[in-house]
């Protein structure tokens, strides 16, 4: 009994063991685990496609035990040849993020990226087709806040020989850059966090408290950086100064969320200066930057940034600024004021000025959230020499004017967003210009729903001018073009523009004709590099197009249409539709009528 007892005992204590071990291999590994990093990453995300945007099934990053560098574990894409594959994932900044990778494909072919929002690296096989591939490891820092990271591997590669490509990382590390007390004590702010690895506090003659912080030691092709976040809208002033020389081809640069908002280069002694931020949360850096590319390599004297005496001013929401630009709330600036002197609508406006130079006076409007029609007026009093007003919305330019002229209305069609802004801006350069800038804005309004996309059709005659233009008449009435022709020649010639009436922005205008063919023959005619070209079967089924129009921008097309021989029928009516592309319910409507006289 005990015998049989202890064999059944190892029997099974082997199959657990088999069962076990199963389990554990069969476990999937997971992207972080290959990276070597347990926690910090946000949710990743991994993608594979052809060169033509097709996704694959196969190529994605994923776990891997064969090729590593911590002799343990990686992460592997595994491509064939014109494809891409890529991981995309976020860290929370400042940190100095490192890895290690690795890549083996074409030479010159294929390449191994790596993004953040401010930076990018890259890896390719060694330029020795003698040489193996090897790991090697890459260093990046990111700003404050959450901060998107990818790997991108790309293969350009088609050759029969190039087969698969793969590329590895491994031992992925996050070092946050903590908060350092003496740069706060060197710009006297002590307020908000300052983040640096190579900053520090430096006595400095006429600065405040004789201290400043002074950028890190940077050889030529590096960057010196100092970030910082605050919440708008604010104002940040500062001093700032830098120790160059124009051989040394460096600057020291401030940048709101990676845009530069200004710099300076050569030797300059502090000065003040001040900018605004809108409302949100905002990442700010100053950068002391070596460029290698132009800069001389055995410049040896002074070459670093300083800054003194931070000072960040929140304001809030100015009720008299809205009521100026005819809102109820959400309008921000310091800069801009209410007055009653130059209005477009008799009442109020904003306005602003700038008597000095290299300054930009900003004014901030919170827009609604849905889809719907912005429309505003301006007026510029502009020297176009040394100032400029530009007007923002989410960032893109929508309006610049460098002119001395009356109230201009501009209309913005805007698809559904959310946190949404316009910034009017009133900006001066440094120049010596002594020429006082001015701006004005007033009559702002949001139509939820609506938009001024409007196709605007005209017909006449081919030996007329077209007419119609700026008319407007889904049903047609009172656009139709009459054509009068005999019976020796039953052909009626007629002319037909297809206009788009946005004056924002840029559309493509289809164009569909109705007809009776039972006796007439409809044909619409394109002239395309010194050519006749017959469109009539697309123009029929409303699959012509005009090419995409800039604002107020047209088309001019022929329609001729001709009497079938043996018809006896006298007369002959067409319509045309066309339709906006970008808004299918706005449309505009002509008529022909050809008559056969005897």
């Amino acid at each position: 009994m005990s015998r049989l007892f202890s064999h059944s005992r190892h029997r099974l204590a082997g199959i657990f063991f088999l069962v076990m071990s199963s389990a554990v291999q069969s476990r999937s590994q997971t992207i972080e685990e290959g990276l070597d990093i347990v926690s910090g990453l946000g949710p990743v995300t991994v993608k594979s496609e052809d060169l033509g945007g097709v996704q694959l099934g196969t190529g994605l990053w994923e776990y891997h035990t064969e090729i590593t560098h911590d002799g343990t574990d990686s992460i592997r894409a595994q491509l064939p040849n014109r494809s891409t594959s890529s991981l995309t994932t976020s860290v929370e900044g400042p940190a100095i993020i490192s890895f290690w990778w690795r890549i083996s494909a074409q030479r010159t072919f294929d390449t191994l990226y790596f993004r953040t929002a401010g930076d990018v690296g890259f890896i390719q096989m060694p330029s020795d087709p003698q040489q193996a591939p090897t790991w090697e490891p890459r260093t990046f820092q990111v700003d404050t806040g959450t901060q998107p990271v990818e790997w991108f591997f790309q293969r350009y590669s088609s050759l029969p020989a190039g087969g698969t490509g793969e590329a590895w990382i491994d031992q992925f590390v996050v070092t946050p850059i903590p908060n350092n007390p003496a740069l706060q004590g060197a710009v006297e702010n002590f307020t908000h966090e300052l983040h640096s690895t190579d900053w520090g506090s430096a006595p400095f003659d006429g600065a405040l408290n004789s201290s400043v912080a002074k950028s890190g030691p940077v050889d030529p092709g590096g960057t010196s950086s100092m970030v910082f976040e605050i919440d708008g809208p604010a104002t940040i002033a500062f001093d700032w100064g830098i120790a160059s020389d124009p051989t040394d081809n460096s600057f020291l640069q401030f940048l709101v969320d990676n845009e530069s908002y200004g710099s300076i280069e050569g030797n300059q002694d502090l000065h003040r200066r001040a900018f605004e931020v809108p409302p949100g949360t905002h990442q700010l850096k100053f950068a002391f930057v070596r460029d290698a590319s132009s800069g001389d390599p055995f410049y040896a004297g002074p070459s670093e940034g300083y800054l003194d005496d931070l000072v960040i001013t929140s304001f809030g929401e100015n009720a008299q600024l809205a009521d100026a630009i005819d809102l109820a709330t959400g309008v921000f600036s310091n800069a801009w004021t209410r007055q009653t002197t130059t209005t477009h609508d008799g009442s109020d406006a904003a306005s602003v000025s700038a008597p000095t130079s290299d300054v930009a006076r900003r004014l901030y409007v919170k827009i609604p959230d849905g889809a719907g029609l912005l429309s505003f007026w301006t007026k510029t009093n502009v020297a176009p020499e040394n100032a400029l007003f530009r007007v923002l919305v989410d960032g893109t330019k929508v309006l610049e004017r460098t002119d001395i002229g009356d109230w201009r209305k501009t209309e913005v069609n805007l698809s559904a967003g959310t946190g949404r802004l316009l910034e009017a801006i009133l900006f001066r350069d440094p120049s010596s210009n002594p020429t006082i800038s001015s701006a004005f804005f007033d009559e702002v309004v949001f139509l939820p729903g609506i938009n001024n996309f409007q196709p605007d059709l005209s017909i006449g005659p081919r030996s007329q001018t077209p007419r119609g233009e700026g008319f407007f008449n889904a049903s047609g009435a009172g656009q139709q073009a009459v054509v009068r022709a005999r019976s020796r020649r039953p052909v009626g010639l007629y002319e037909i523009r297809a206009s788009n009436g946005s004056s924002s922005d840029r559309d493509e205008i289809g164009l569909r004709g109705s007809w009776s063919d039972r006796d007439f023959e409809v044909l619409l005619v394109v002239r395309e590099d010194g050519k006749r070209l017959n469109y009539t079967a697309a123009f029929k089924t409303g699959l012509f197009s005009t090419v995409e129009l800039a604002p107020t921008e047209s088309e001019t097309h022929e329609i001729w249409v001709v009497r079938k021989p043996g018809s006896s029928s006298r007369s002959h009516s067409l319509r045309v539709t066309g339709r906006s592309t970008t808004s299918p319910a706005k449309i505009d409507v002509v008529k022909t009528r050809l008559t056969i006289t005897k």
